[in-house]
């Protein structure tokens, strides 16, 4: 039996005997830590503890056999070596699996690393994208303009008539050809589309702890970075089902009806397939739409509150503009092509007036005002993220909490004065961006030091609510992202094709008549051919509309930090 057959056997082993094991966070399992993991001592001593860095790093299977066992080549690998996931400067999003209509590109992901999955497997990546807001961007009406044209006759004179030149008689307005018709190209977009967002390291739970410790609460949420073909012991799947309030009665106790039920006899658990997380505003303001939130499952809550949902959005950014086009000509029927030299006339029925020759170019009227439609963009607004699946704690865990520093989800409200209590006791503090006293919290502070803020004798927690989170690395963990930035999409956003218009071409010769050349006016002489405009009409629209911010579709939870 080869090494990785024998660590697949292993693996069905493990998930067959899932729900009757110990109780604890799985290998495999990830969350995001408070620390600077930039610094080498730091990011050692977290490994000691079990756990390494989400940075796409390679190992060798034989290694780090149990997280192998867990996530497989999710994330990338071969027979040999597997990858870990990378998330430096991604977010996580639930793998869709057999839920329907928040994730209309599951079915394009690709492979975050070769070897990695895709499709609607955990381990897969999608690239940004940027839809159409839902306020739906406007062009002002313009395009207003002007043509010039050669040759356009003025003054008419009498002259002769005759049988040898057809000279141009008559003077009319007629309309040009259609024409002008076109669209334009939004430019001006962002360089990547990404919600208001904290950065925080990724990591992922590689072994045991050595001396467990600690309590990992009911209602903590957790990522997992592969394949579930069975929940470990004491989890739920986030997959929205309900329960029997006393099926899981510390988890009831904490998430109430949050995100579904009644909370008295049932309870649905979050169903983040295919969501992105947010942190709770909690009247923060940093989610400008945090009041037209509405309940993931029936009973559940609305509002500025954990468990409410809204839909992807999308701003307008700063340089948005239309690109310049509109630029054409007309044809024009019968200008004269050249001059004749004509007898001057008297008056009686055989002098006609003709048209004299004139070699300045005439003005059309203005014309071409229109307004276009907005059409194409993606099929919905998103930063760039991997799949994993979300577990929710089922019940209190002692010994299972991981190291001090570690920031998880959480499905109940922090704001809640019993869940606070509860939280505290197991070693839990709200991401609240509560001011703490050094001294008191020594080894909270030994880790997360003033990344989130602080004063000479203080120091802040992060600061999560309102807020997505990515992966630090690129950026310093600690770093906030105030305003939400629009990338430009795959799918280019255009407009409607439209702007055919006529203009009104003045002094234009009627009709023709034969005259008898001689010394006297001169004339112009008939053209039955078409002529050309000038080329002008080239012009840009100002954009209107668009939403309050960029964002991905995404269910509110709130996060906690472990401080002892």
């Amino acid at each position: 039996m080869t090494f990785v057959s024998s660590i697949k056997t292993k693996r069905d082993m493990i998930f067959q005997n899932a729900t009757t094991g110990s109780r604890e966070l799985p290998i495999g399992a990830i969350t995001t830590f408070g620390g600077d993991l930039s610094n080498s001592d730091q990011l050692q001593a977290l490994k000691a503890e079990g756990w390494l860095l989400c940075d796409g790093s390679a190992y060798p299977a034989s290694v780090y056999p149990e997280l192998y066992t867990a996530i497989g080549n999710a994330h990338g690998g071969d027979e040999t070596y597997f990858n870990v996931p990378d998330l430096i400067g991604r977010f996580l999003r639930g793998t869709l699996h057999n839920a329907k209509g928040t994730d209309p590109d599951a079915k394009n992901r690709v492979a975050a690393a070769p070897g990695g999955a895709s499709g609607n497997q955990t381990g897969s990546l999608q690239k940004t994208a940027t839809g159409l807001p839902a306020s739906l961007w406007s062009l002002s009406i313009t395009g207003a303009h002007s043509h010039t044209c050669g040759r356009l006759t003025a003054n008419m004179h009498r002259a002769w008539s005759g049988a040898t030149h057809d000279m141009a008689r008559g003077n009319q307005t007629i309309a040009t050809e259609p024409a002008g018709a076109h669209y334009h190209t939004l430019t001006g977009f962002d360089n990547v589309t990404l919600p208001v967002n904290v950065a925080l390291y990724f990591v992922i739970k590689c072994r045991a702890p050595q001396v467990p410790a600690g309590i990992l609460p009911a209602g903590t949420i957790t990522a997992f970075g592969g394949p579930l073909p069975v929940i470990p012991a004491g989890w739920l799947h986030c997959d929205g089902k309900p329960y029997a309030y006393t099926d899981h009665p510390a988890l009831s106790d904490t998430i109430l009806g949050n995100f579904g039920g009644d909370g008295l006899k049932v309870i649905n658990v979050p169903d983040l397939r295919g969501y992105f997380l947010r942190g709770t505003s909690h009247l923060t303001n940093r989610d400008p739409d945090a009041d037209t939130r509405h309940a993931l499952h029936k009973g559940g809550n609305t509002g500025d509150n954990i468990g409410s949902v809204e839909y992807y959005a999308t701003a307008s950014p700063p340089g948005i503009s239309t690109t310049v086009a509109g630029a054409h000509t007309h044809q024009v029927e019968s200008v004269p092509v050249s001059s004749h030299t004509a007898a001057k006339g008297a008056t009686g029925f055989i002098a006609y007036n003709c048209i004299a020759w004139i070699d300045d170019r005439g003005q059309t009227n203005t014309a071409g005002e229109h307004l276009h439609t907005i059409t194409g963009g993606d099929l919905e607004t998103r930063p760039e993220n991997i799949y994993t699946d979300f577990l929710i704690a089922g019940e209190d865990m002692p010994g299972a909490a991981p190291p001090i520093g570690t920031i998880m989800p959480f499905g109940g409200d922090i704001t809640d004065r019993d869940v606070q209590i509860k939280l505290q006791a197991a070693g839990w503090f709200p991401c609240d961006g509560s001011s703490l006293r050094r001294h008191t919290y020594r080894e909270l502070f030994d880790v997360i030091g003033t990344h989130f803020g602080g004063a000479p004798l203080t120091f802040a927690l992060p600061d999560l609510r309102g807020y997505f989170v990515t992966g630090a690395g690129k950026l310093k963990v600690g770093t906030i992202q105030v305003i939400s930035t629009t990338g430009r999409p795959a799918n280019p956003i255009t407009t409607t094709t439209n702007g055919k218009h006529t203009h009104a071409i003045y002094r234009v010769p009627a009709e023709r008549h034969a005259i008898d050349p001689a010394e006297g006016w001169e004339l112009a002489v008939f053209n039955g051919e078409e002529s050309a405009t000038s080329e002008d009409g080239e012009h840009t629209h100002e954009v209107a509309g668009g939403d309050r911010e960029s964002r991905p579709i995404n269910v509110n939870v709130d996060y906690i930090i472990r401080y002892r």
